[in-house]
């Protein structure tokens, strides 16, 4: 038995924070029904030419079903009220207000169902002046200060990333609430509302450069990939094109270590290299030694050679040089998917294995509406005549019912 398979979910997600937790809730086996509707897309499904084939969405909606329903009729609202009653989480991450213009707020569901577990999670959290915008990865990197020192130093701005670090990270504290409050259920009968915000989870990714500035009244510069107590700290180029390798060496011990598989050059007995703090003060210099080194090499015979000698090294590896690497491939981390649209895909699986659970599976992002039907029978007790009949009126959405509106924002 899964640990959660008897939980059940109701998602009001979009984008990437509540979406990407349903799919983890969903691979310890929860039942996750996500509420949609062709007439207000999940952004994510926006970002490509066919709204059921786009990468982003069915990496973050594996794990569920889709429900297609007009929110903005009462028939649609009421059959969703009844979803409400059957599930035990509710999870949502529209910007402030739509949930309570829709009748779902914590206050509207509780009266539903008083133990419901009630996760919201916008970018800024409920309350306060800022409740109201519009928030996503990046600009949350902003607010927190984390973009601030995520550069080079002879950078001219804040370099940052594409990948939008704070929604991945609130995506695994959305499930950590969520499954606290499921424990506190359980030991009390009382349900939760809970909110996050996800600018706070940025925040704590940081935590250190407050502390720094808090006792020491530094104000955090780009260091790029230096570190304040570790040297030699950084990625070194290796033999190739654009083929790097990551160093890192903490203590004196690690250093010698280090000489050592380099076979003790003369230049790495100099006393300026012999303390980390010396290190640190010619940092300039020893990096320009090790770069020599690393530039002849390729670099799994960096990081291989180094691994040996006890030292932190890792290849900079790319997706294909990831999906081949030996090791994520003896840990199976790859899962092979059949999508309807997409076709068999590779998708990052479960990374963790529990002795005491069977392997977790993974089931493929479904089409828009993909299980209306499936929902509307067996949770609902919708008799078919009258579903189609709502199909037909606009209420509930199918595969069929939205075919010819796929295109997003890219079509």
């Amino acid at each position: 038995m899964l640990p959660l398979q008897e939980v059940k979910v109701l998602s009001f997600g979009t984008g990437g924070v509540v979406p990407d937790a349903g799919k983890i809730l969903g691979e310890l086996g929860a039942d996750v029904i996500k509420v949609e509707s062709k007439d207000n897309l999940d952004f994510m499904r926006t970002i490509g030419p066919d709204m059921n084939n786009i990468a982003g969405f069915n990496e973050a909606n594996r794990n569920k079903r889709s429900f297609g329903v007009n929110l903005k009729t009462q028939r649609g609202r009421d059959l969703v009220r009844t979803l409400v009653k059957w599930a035990d989480v509710l999870l949502e991450n529209f910007r402030g207000g739509v949930m309570k213009n829709l009748g779902f707020d914590y206050d509207s569901v509780r009266t539903l169902n008083t133990e419901i577990i009630y996760v919201s999670s916008q970018g800024f959290g409920g309350g306060g002046p800022y409740s109201d915008f519009q928030a996503y990865g990046p600009m949350l990197s902003a607010a927190s200060g984390m973009l601030s020192i995520w550069a080079q130093p002879d950078d001219p701005y804040p370099v940052g990333s594409n990948s939008p670090l704070p929604d991945h990270m609130a995506s695994k504290h959305v499930v950590i609430a969520a499954l606290a409050a499921l424990d506190y259920r359980r030991r009390t009968g009382k349900g939760q509302y809970i909110d996050m915000a996800q600018t706070e989870v940025a925040v704590n990714l940081i935590g250190e450069h407050y502390l720094d500035y808090t006792y020491n009244h530094r104000i955090s510069k780009p260091t790029g990939n230096r570190s304040t107590y570790a040297a030699p700290h950084g990625c070194y180029p290796c033999r190739g094109n654009d083929e790097w390798c990551a160093i890192a060496v903490f203590t004196d011990e690690e250093w010698r270590g280090f000489c050592h598989a380099l076979g003790d050059p003369e230049w790495a007995r100099d006393p300026k290299f012999s303390t980390l703090r010396s290190r640190l003060e010619n940092v300039d210099e020893l990096d320009q030694h090790i770069r020599e080194w690393t530039s002849g090499l390729d670099a799994c015979v960096v990081m291989e050679v180094l691994q040996a000698g006890g030292v932190a090294a890792g290849v900079v590896q790319r997706a294909p040089d990831a999906l081949a690497d030996p090791q994520l491939k003896w840990l199976g981390s790859m899962v092979e998917l059949d999508h309807p649209v997409s076709g068999r895909r590779l998708y990052p699986g479960v990374p963790f294995r529990m002795s005491g659970a069977p392997p977790m599976p993974s089931t493929a992002a479904p089409l828009l509406g993909q299980h209306t039907e499936e929902i509307c029978r067996d949770l609902l007790k919708m008799p078919d005549d009258e579903i189609q009949r709502l199909v037909r009126e606009g209420v509930l959405h199918t595969p069929a019912s939205t075919k010819g509106g796929e295109a997003g924002i890219l079509g």
